[in-house]
């Protein structure tokens, strides 16, 4: 989890959590719930006059969010995703409109990111495993094997008949990497339109951040990926998308080497040259693809990337620890990173 929130009015002085143990609470209008779905920690704050407004758009966010797991897990039976993945190699599937866009759009940005971002990467899944207990490094021989099934040039969209095509058999998709941040912008939309202006949804690492707090624009920290007490900056943010991708957040130690969860589609193992990328942005869909592809990419090239995109920044913090933004972004000491 890349983020911590914080309001600062005087009755509240320290930083607050968003992993607090409470399932809900509220204090000068603020309200706070946290469930689990689409494999992660959802939490939820919306500024309100009264807890049944709050637990009105709680619910339509869960509900919201299970819809669209529904349509785009690759793990749930029945699933679009899923039947584009049996197919593979078969036939083309019809998806609907919402999943045939979700796709066509991380082909997009696979392109974009000359394939640092391709959710073909589940092609390769039950190789790793990174579960507590039960971690799991490949052989060479088997990376190999599978490593020549990721490729999204070999995903045949069919624009009129709103198709999906997987070209060789044992094929498949994985849209974690930017159905998430899909969900969280969906979710933000239902809470406006019960008319509340003031909220935040975080789903993982990835926030969507809406209106403002008591005092001014919500605060965001970036946390440090070596210290999860430790921050490196703030953000003073207000109708913006936020998504982090860390080498902390899915990981085991093997002989010294660390093996995190972000693989490098070219390769099949772990992206090397950074600990964690910060992207803010217009939506949450684009920072959370971007988040992965800029990981993937590195500094230099990751940079030229966001440089090349409106409305898009990042922040960067290499494998040594250096910490790189883009041009849009002053950054100084913890408390001092916002935009100029």
């Amino acid at each position: 989890m890349g983020f911590f929130i914080k309001r600062i009015p005087l009755a509240i002085t320290a930083l607050l959590l968003l992993s607090s143990l409470l399932p809900s609470f509220a204090q000068a209008g603020l309200f706070f719930k946290k469930t689990t779905i689409m494999g992660t920690d959802l939490e939820i704050t919306v500024s309100a006059s009264e807890a049944s407004s709050a637990e009105a758009a709680f619910s339509s966010v869960s509900e919201e969010m299970a819809r669209i797991e529904s349509l785009m897990s690759e793990w749930m039976e029945g699933t679009p995703v899923a039947e584009v993945n049996r197919n593979a190699g078969i036939k083309p599937v019809a998806v609907p409109d919402e999943v045939f866009k979700i796709i066509s759009d991380a082909v997009l940005i696979s392109e974009a990111s000359n394939g640092a971002f391709d959710i073909t990467w589940a092609s390769m899944r039950g190789l790793w495993s990174f579960a507590p207990g039960s971690e799991r490094l490949p052989s060479k021989e088997e990376v190999d094997g599978r490593i020549g099934l990721v490729d999204y040039r070999d995903i045949v969209l069919d624009r009129s008949k709103k198709t999906v095509f997987l070209k060789r058999k044992y094929m498949a998709i994985g849209l974690g990497a930017i159905a998430k941040g899909y969900a969280v912008d969906r979710a933000m939309k239902r809470i406006i339109s019960r008319g509340i202006k003031d909220a935040i949804v975080k789903a993982g690492g990835d926030m969507r951040v809406q209106g403002r707090g008591d005092d001014g624009p919500w605060k965001i920290g970036i946390r440090d990926p070596r210290d999860k007490d430790k921050l490196l900056a703030t953000l003073d943010v207000s109708n913006i998308s936020i998504s982090t991708s860390g080498d902390y957040e899915r990981f085991f130690v093997k002989d010294g080497v660390l093996y995190h969860h972000i693989m490098d589609p070219k390769t099949g193992y772990p992206a090397r040259g950074t600990r964690s990328v910060t992207i803010i942005g217009p939506d949450t869909e684009t920072t959370d693809a971007l988040s992965t592809a800029v990981f993937v990419m590195g500094v230099e090239a990751g940079m030229e990337l966001i440089k090349s995109l409106k409305g898009i920044e990042a922040v960067i913090v290499d494998s040594s620890g250096l910490i790189h933004s883009s041009p849009g972004i002053s950054l100084s000491s913890p408390g001092g990173l916002g935009r100029p």
